[in-house]
């Protein structure tokens, strides 16, 4: 119910800022005082407002609420306010019972009295007779269900809906030692993975074990509280005995919830990827339908501790209890997720045999989210760049906001250097989504299940992805990248065994039935024909060429140098480079080079650069768009004002899909180690 109020009141505020003006309609739309309104008109006139296609036909629709000849936002803040009005005053509890004889009817009767619940009785579309439910009769209709657990009696007047109920006290007889199979229809029929649910039977000598372990088993429960048994006898002061234990259990669960670890996102089918009018998206990001489950999530990233706790240690560069663990591998995402379970006892969802996994759809343990229940997670039921808006303010997130999201590449900073924290901070320092999820945005990159790929317009119902690859999908942004790479339909690729001091874990869990296998394989082999290693830069200012310069004198390797056709006019920093720069990149352009190096003779490849507004100079776009680099090694170096690696890594994933690709090495501008940097090779077997 709350969670209902908070999103009807936020709305309120998001369509108050998209709004300019009214709309007008007829007079004849004025509202009259009992007309109620529900959650589906809100959507209506929200959608209307919005220009975006809405569910029914509105012809006709009282939404003129104050009577001034218009559609505008005063109607919809009129309608959201008598809603409001409604759900606080509406009851949370319901009571539903199947009774055939009247006992269990009874029992529920004195909790609807003691609650002040509302009620439901079900019944069969078919009712029960007399000899239906003669149990010393084998061949009864009772006697049959009970003997086939895929029985589903139908019901005769189902409920609309039971969304608006928190806590559902659950009653029936027992019948042959467990619940009848009309309780399974009803609970097959709806969603309670947010709701408490509390079982009572009553019986004349049968337990309620059996029936509480099938109600458990049969459906996704939030919460389901151990019930009772009742006799045909039960006082109304036995059952309110019982009713006040239920209740001090229930407000523990209530109190509890905001300290909650995990929450429940509830799936349903959104725009995946982002539209072409976006303003810095890459192409990889085609708009499409997709559609998710229900599932649990984290509400921030894996801190520090939590993972020194389960894993015995803390690889993370900078050091803090409370923040995001970063530099570890897809490998060491999907063990923690293992050993997470096990020491809950969960079963573990994956099985690890080298480099490949097998995910067990079905394992009720923790689990990397895919790329898709990841994107629709951060949106929040947004379609904005960002959950936030189209803007990043520096109190929205933790990235490397310099020049400010779809700059005009002034070179200036626009939002302030001093904003730029050049590290991670705790996983809950800055405003939650309205999924009450943190930092889906900027801090810690986040590990995926998916391989990257293009997308697959034909999977469009809980995508896994392809079943091999070499970069696994992280998504988010870190600390250390841009505005364009935090978006929530960016997609961020990184070598599976590579870790990144920007990249950590937000792990899930299933809310719902799944089933099956899912195998994740890594496809990239680095091919040893010569031995030999070749050296490929491209510099502008020459903090790169230093750079090159000097590793090519330490391992001997040979050297070229990219260079484009057609300079840039200027060689220097500057607005004027800057601009011509800024553009490709978001064109992403592949401007022609004066020659491009012969690399057939190679296994590995030393690829400088330098870090332009967190990616790869299109020169090296062109350069690896031009050749196969299957079965290569690519190491990559970079120089760098602060961004320290952003997304190149990412870039040459995408653009050198079955290269094997190493850890790199970055440095600041000119600042050369030669003890780093000899490290740095020892590390990649570079002679």
């Amino acid at each position: 119910m709350k969670r209902l109020i908070a999103f009807l009141a936020s709305g309120i505020m998001a369509v108050t800022v998209s709004m300019t003006g009214g709309i007008a309609t007829r007079a004849d739309e004025i509202i009259t005082k009992n007309i109620t309104y529900t959650i589906q008109d809100i959507k209506n006139l929200q959608n209307f407002l919005l220009t975006k296609p809405t569910e029914e036909d509105l012809t006709g629709k009282p939404y003129d609420l104050n009577g001034d000849g218009k559609w505008n936002i005063f109607d919809l803040c009129l309608m959201k306010r008598e809603v409001l009005q409604q759900l606080e005053n509406q009851n949370d509890t319901l009571v539903v019972y199947f009774s055939r004889t009247g006992n269990t009817e009874k029992i529920a009767e004195y909790l609807i009295e003691l609650s002040d619940a509302d009620s439901y009785a079900i019944e069969a579309a078919v009712p029960y007779t007399d000899d239906d439910i003669a149990y010393t009769n084998s061949s009864c209709r009772a006697n049959k269900e009970q003997n086939d657990k895929t029985v589903r009696p139908e019901i005769a007047e189902p409920m609309e809906s039971i969304d608006s109920y928190e806590i559902i006290y659950l009653g029936y007889p027992i019948w042959w030692g467990e619940e009848p199979r009309i309780i399974d229809t009803f609970l097959e029929s709806y969603d309670f993975s947010d709701k408490i649910v509390v079982p009572f039977c009553t019986s004349a000598s049968s337990g309620n074990t059996t029936s509480e372990k099938n109600i458990a088993s049969l459906v996704p429960i939030g919460n389901q509280l151990e019930g009772k048994r009742f006799s045909a006898s039960a006082s109304k002061e036995t059952v309110e005995s019982w009713l006040n234990e239920k209740q001090t259990e229930i407000s523990e669960i209530r109190e509890n919830k905001e300290s909650m670890q995990y929450i429940l996102i509830k799936g349903d089918t959104f725009q995946m990827g982002s539209p072409e009018n976006e303003p810095e998206r890459s192409s990889d990001e085609v708009q499409h339908n997709v559609t998710v489950g229900n599932f649990y999530m984290s509400k921030t990233e894996v801190s520090q501790k939590e993972y020194q706790e389960i894993m015995g240690v803390n690889p993370s560069a900078t050091k803090g209890d409370n923040l995001p663990v970063t530099n570890i591998t897809w490998y060491d995402a999907v063990q923690y997720c293992n050993k997470l379970s096990q020491k809950e006892g969960l079963t573990p969802c994956y099985t690890i045999s080298g480099t490949t996994v097998t995910w067990k759809k079905a394992a009720n343990g923790y689990r990397l989210p895919t790329e898709a229940e990841w994107e629709y997670a951060a949106r929040a039921n947004t379609v904005t760049p960002f959950n936030f808006g189209d803007y990043v303010h520096n109190s929205d997130a933790n990235c490397y906001n310099a020049y400010g999201y779809n700059n005009d590449a002034s070179g200036n900073w626009v939002n302030g250097s001093g904003a730029y924290l050049r590290k991670t901070v705790a996983v809950d320092q800055y405003a939650a989504n309205d999924y009450g999820l943190y930092n889906m945005h900027g801090n810690a990159a986040e590990w995926v299940w998916d391989w990257y790929s293009e997308y697959d317009f034909q999977e469009s119902a809980d995508p896994t992805g392809s079943e091999s690859g070499n970069a696994k999908i992280v998504r988010g942004g870190g600390w250390n990248d841009h505005p364009k790479h935090i978006r929530s339909a960016y997609r961020g690729a990184q070598p599976a065994d590579v870790g990144l001091y920007s990249i950590g874990i937000r792990p899930v869990r299933n809310a719902g039935k799944a089933a099956g296998e899912i195998k994740s394989v890594y496809s990239a082999k680095a091919e040893q024909k010569t031995g030999k290693t070749l050296i490929v830069y491209f510099s502008q200012t020459g903090n790169t060429e230093g750079l090159a310069d000097l590793i090519h004198e330490m391992s001997g390797a040979d050297i070229v140098r990219l260079e484009r056709k057609i300079p840039y006019s200027s060689s220097s920093n500057g607005s004027v480079l800057y601009g011509e720069a800024l553009d490709e990149l978001r064109a992403e352009a592949v401007p022609e080079l004066k020659e491009y190096p012969n690399i057939d003779q190679y296994d590995t490849i030393l690829l400088g650069y330098c870090n332009w507004w967190s990616s790869i100079p299109a020169s090296v776009h062109s350069f690896l768009l031009h050749d196969d680099f299957s079965g290569k090694t690519i190491v990559p170096f970079c120089s760098m004002g602060g961004g320290r690696f952003g997304q190149t890594i990412s870039a040459i994933a995408k653009l050198a899909p079955d290269s094997v690709i190493k850890e790199g090495l970055e440095v600041t501008y000119s600042s050369y180690d030669r003890d780093e940097i000899d490290k740095w090779m020892k590390a990649n077997n570079i002679n």
